[in-house]
């Protein structure tokens, strides 16, 4: 593109210093949005491959058990059998640090002998020759990372408290680790390294392992046969890359939820772009006429705005990409809370910034821009000389295709609702889908805006006088500028009411699930460091003090854990409820409650809605588990709603899982109170009254559901802040929209007033047409935003976790989305109006 061509470009931005702002704005808060949410996907990512890189180390295999724990006699066995060539014997443990809150660790008890070959912090200036010593001698000693250390303010020969499954304990450092890269020692922040029977002690298992960690070659699958063939039943070999692979699935669907409605604020963005250059091309047709006259040809034309755009992308986009470095920083902590709230527990809180996610926002940025200016830089380029010089033949072209654009909202419309019928459970397509819908009722736009103008012109003009005549014809005079406007506007909105719908909804369906499935008066638990069921056993003893008390009626226990089944690895929980079938609902069972409870006391299951829908499994059919007595398979009695966990979950009687388990632990506790007695008071009394040296959580069934309603509102507060961000860069839309349209009706304003037009009706006619706009929005919004609800309930949510929703409408959030596209709208035209008032007839009205 020649020199002057590039310095008109340059010089048309910078004449139009406010508008320029504005869709700067737009394209930054469009990429900003990207980025920041990127920026939380990928660092939560990372967090949870340097969590569990330091972990399993250069482990390529793990032997592990089918039950809780591997017996010390089988590594043993192995060993002497010759099978193990690098093999190491791992127990773990979660722990928490009173002087860090929040945080979970890994307590790792390892056989110094055997695990140089395995892990790289084994450098000669962590491990001196008294360290060592130390490790192996002295009871309860430990290493940290030399970062932990400095967070804690100790050194080596000091005491630290640590918290393991609810007990206090005190550990001694024995040495400080030296990591030779900073990424190992962001991993190793979260790690407290121990010798393998001081792990066994602090954590109960002595005489266990958690698992035998193994090196073996990828081609080399003669050694894992050999293996396979030693272990008894309740063993098995499996890699480490399908175990994290099957973790990493369980982030998946929330994460790629998270992106597309982060991509919103940027579609959103684009209507924004598209109008601004739409309008820089129209209020510039004169030019263009006259540079096609003088020779300049289309493909210069064409580079010209395309230049503009460019421009405006690279700039937008870099200021995006700060912005969206500055709002990552919360968003990565809401991201990486929800992800310990409800999948899995990361011992590194921090990790650097990804520098992939800052060049991806600053790319699609750019290209988003381009794509969207191409239809007016084509517009400019193809436009005969002769004809450029009237502005009125776009507007003639924007009104004529209205119908067009309808019969083409038509076929997205219909493509999207034909992507649905896909008998598929993939989420590209059910966004796909979305994304189809959405853009095709946004094509319709245009039409129902002119239909709506048109008719109600004439109420307008009883009501207002000329000016109620003026505003519709203004907009209609608009229509190509003015309907991308409202599109936007409406887009934001809808997506507004289709997400506050769609979580409304889940709330009352959670509401009800709890008010059915938590029947007792007061619970027991462990503290765990995710919001699903703690894993952790409660002390023994608990139970024989509550049976002593004459306030409770009856005691439920339950044991929740993770075993293997031929899906894979599943949630497994064991109940000794006897109403357990009547305190359930069913999307499909054998029976009544009664039947059900009964069927599961002769060794039937009950399985979750998500696992059903992510497994196919279906009441009658069976599910097997490996399990320490070997393979066993349950018949499946009934699917039952759970809201608890999108991986799904399979219920068993205790009995049962006593039987196959060989496990007599206990995680919760569910008492039921005698009449008359108060439930917080009673979990108040034995909170305090147990004796035991275990940390316990104690709470009423109100206060159990009011931390499940905290931990529902924590997982979509960065929901509600996707939707208000789309809608304020819709509203900047709308904003620039209004003040370009000013700028190309400045003569009309400037003969208004000569005529004698007051400055307060102009006033008036401006807050008509964005009144207008913003309740046209509004209005289509409404029927959008409930059928994206539905979209949202039947097939994201359903492909993305698993569970049914229930439709829940409240007329509210419709008048309320109408009255934020209204108020957005006159808002926006808050400062036109002012620069319109302050506009003299005489500057107006001069045309060169």
């Amino acid at each position: 593109m020649p020199k002057s061509l590039v310095q008109i470009a340059v010089q048309t931005l910078l004449r139009r210093r406010w508008h320029s702002l504005l869709i700067l704005l737009g394209v930054a808060l469009g990429v900003a949005v990207m980025v920041s949410i990127d920026l939380a996907n990928a660092s939560a990512s990372r967090a949870f491959e340097l969590s569990t890189e330091v972990i399993t180390g250069k482990a390529t295999h793990q032997i592990v058990s089918s039950g809780t724990a591997i017996r010390e006699e089988e590594y043993v066995r192995l060993r002497r059998a010759g099978v193990l060539r690098v093999a190491a014997p791992i127990v773990s443990e979660y722990v928490s640090i009173p002087a860090v809150n929040g945080q979970a660790f890994q307590l790792l008890g390892i056989d110094p002998f055997v695990d140089r070959a395995f892990r790289d912090y084994w450098t000669p200036d962590s491990f001196s020759g008294q360290a060592f010593y130390y490790l192996l001698t002295r009871p309860g000693a430990v290493m940290i990372s030399s970062g932990l250390a400095e967070r804690l303010g100790v050194n080596t020969g000091e005491e630290v408290f640590i918290e393991v499954a609810g007990k206090q304990q005190s550990v001694w450092i024995a040495g400080i680790l030296m990591p030779e890269d900073r990424l190992a020692a962001r991993s190793l922040e979260g790690v407290l390294l121990a010798d393998i029977a001081t792990v066994q002690e602090i954590s109960g298992k002595v005489g266990y392992l958690d698992r035998i960690d193994l090196i073996i070659p990828a081609a080399n699958l003669a050694e894992v046969e050999k293996i396979k063939a030693q272990l008894p039943p309740d063993l098995r070999i499996e890699s480490v890359e399908a175990r994290q692979g099957s973790i990493r699935q369980m982030t998946e669907a929330f994460q790629l939820n998270l992106s597309a409605l982060s991509l919103l604020a940027l579609v959103v963005g684009l209507f924004l772009i598209y109008n601004t250059m739409t309008f820089s091309v129209v209020q510039r047709r004169d030019l263009f006429g006259v540079m096609r006259s003088l020779g300049v040809t289309r493909r210069e034309l064409f580079l010209l705005v395309s230049g503009e755009a460019l421009l405006i992308g690279l700039i937008g986009s870099g200021l995006g990409i700060l912005l969206g470095f500055l709002m990552g920083r919360n968003t990565v902590g809401m991201v990486s809370q929800t992800i310990n709230d409800l999948y899995f527990t990361t011992t590194v809180q921090s990790v650097g910034i990804p520098i992939e996610s800052l060049i991806k926002g600053g790319i699609v940025g750019v290209l988003a821009t381009l794509g969207a200016a191409i239809p007016p830089a084509l517009e400019a380029a193809s436009v005969e000389p002769r004809l450029a010089l009237s502005r009125s033949g776009l507007e003639r072209k924007a009104k004529s295709a209205v119908w067009l654009l309808s019969g083409g909202g038509l076929l997205l419309v219909s493509a999207g609702y034909v992507v649905f019928q896909i008998p598929s459970h993939s989420l590209l397509f059910g966004f796909g889908g979305t994304f189809l819908v959405v853009v095709g009722v946004a094509l319709f736009a245009p039409l129902l805006m002119k239909m709506f103008l048109e008719s109600i012109r004439p109420l307008l003009g009883n009501v207002f006088g000329f000016l109620g005549k003026m505003a519709p014809g203004n907009l209609l005079n608009s229509l190509s500028r003015t309907a991308v406007a409202v599109s936007a506007l409406m887009v934001a909105v809808a997506v507004t009411i289709g997400v506050s719908l769609m979580i409304d909804s889940f709330r009352f369906t959670v509401t009800q699930w709890l008010e059915q499935t938590l029947q007792g008066d007061v619970y027991i638990s462990v503290p765990g460091f995710n919001a699903n069921s703690s894993l952790l056993p409660i002390d023994p003893s608990v139970l024989e003090q509550l049976r002593s008390r004459d306030d409770i009626e009856r005691i439920d226990t339950l044991r929740a854990t993770r075993a293997i089944a031929q899906i894979g690895e599943v949630n497994l929980s064991a109940t000794d409820n006897p109403q357990i079938g009547a305190e359930r609902l069913f999307k499909e069972a054998v029976g009544n409650g009664d039947q059900i409870t009964s069927a599961m006391q002769q060794g039937q299951v009950i399985i979750s809605e998500p696992l059903a829908n992510r497994t196919n499994l279906k009441t009658g059919e069976v599910i097997e588990f490996q399990t320490p007595r070997g393979e066993q398979s349950f018949k499946i009695a009934g699917i039952f709603y759970d809201y608890a966990s999108s991986e799904g979950s399979v219920l068993m009687w205790q009995d049962v899982y006593r039987r196959w388990w060989d496990d007599e632990a206990v995680t919760a506790i569910g008492l039921r109170l005698k009449e008359g007695v108060n439930p917080d008071d009673a979990a108040r009394q034995i909170q305090q009254s147990l004796q035991t040296e275990q940390a316990l959580l104690v709470r009423a069934n109100a206060a159990l559901r009011d931390d499940v309603m905290e931990v529902f509102d924590r997982t979509f507060a960065i929901t509600a802040a996707l939707r208000i961000l789309a809608t304020l860069v819709a509203i900047i839309g709308i904003l620039s929209t209004l003040s370009l349209l000013q700028i190309e009706k400045q003569r009309e304003t400037g003969i208004l007033k000569a005529l004698g037009v007051t400055g307060r009706e102009l006033w008036r006619l401006v807050m008509l047409e964005t009144g207008l706009m913003g309740l046209i929005a509004g209005l289509l919004a409404a029927p959008t935003g409930f059928v994206l609800a539905i979209i949202l309930i039947e097939v994201i949510n359903l492909r993305s976790f698993g569970w049914t929703i229930l439709l829940s409408v409240n007329p509210l959030a419709f008048l309320l989305a109408v009255m934020i596209a209204l108020g957005a709208a006159l808002l926006a035209g808050v400062l036109p109006a002012i620069k319109m008032n302050r506009l003299s007839a005489a500057e107006a009205i001069r045309y060169e």
